[in-house]
């Protein structure tokens, strides 16, 4: 479309520039493999044949999040292996087949490819550490898995919080999911996943995936 001036620019409404943007990621993209089987459908919310209302509540504030995601936070932590990551899943999926340009990743793959970028120093757009960043951030719905899983330091704590306070300064949805308590992260970033204005934290204390009975593992993860 064009603008005032007669130039063109990316039409806010249909947002396809910006889905062009988000498909150049899919080589790094955490959204691969059974990822791309997990839904809402498929989640398991049964443990020792009985329904567990934790998982009952998780899967819920999930599919409200994927329902209702603009200007939206969801914060998911709790121990390893009770289905957070294909709650993340099932979401992307979710938001990705309503039309809204959803990046997937884990905390360590965002990081490893930002990474890899400085150590090339690639010099095009698409290409530079700058555009990967910008198009992180700019994500019209971004969901990280696995926050706090990276080997912390000043850079990476750096590359998070400027990710999340260009996202939180926006209130552009954003599906967080991390194994630690919310305080163990940067007091910066722990304030921002804690807002009760527009984001909803959901403590995931199911039991561990890998301790079902077999018959109700098909399809859990």
């Amino acid at each position: 479309m064009l603008d005032a001036q007669g130039n063109l620019k990316a039409c806010p409404v249909c947002g396809v520039a910006q889905a062009r943007k988000v498909e150049a990621m899919r080589a790094f993209s955490s959204h691969a493999g059974i990822a791309l089987r997990q839904t809402f459908f498929n989640f398991k919310t049964v443990f020792n044949g009985q329904q567990d209302d934790i998982l009952r509540d998780c899967l819920e504030a999930a599919q409200d999040f994927a329902d209702h995601p603009q200007g939206r936070w969801l914060v998911m932590w709790g121990e390893r292996g009770n289905g957070k990551s294909h709650l993340c899943a099932a979401v992307a999926n979710h938001l990705s087949n309503a039309g809204l340009p959803t990046l997937f990743l884990t905390m360590p793959d965002l990081l490893a490819s930002l990474k890899q970028l400085l150590d090339l120093q690639a010099n095009t757009e698409q290409e530079s550490y700058s555009g990967r960043m910008k198009i992180i951030k700019t994500a019209p719905a971004l969901i990280l898995d696995d926050l706090g899983a990276e080997s912390a330091s000043s850079w990476s704590d750096a590359v998070l919080f400027e990710i999340l306070d260009h996202r939180y300064r926006n209130r552009l949805p954003t599906m967080i999911v991390t194994n630690c308590p919310l305080d163990a992260f940067d007091p910066r970033i722990t304030s921002r996943l804690q807002d009760t204005d527009f984001v909803t934290v959901v403590e995931n204390r199911a039991p561990d995936y890998r301790r079902r009975p077999p018959e109700e593992k098909q399809s859990a993860r």
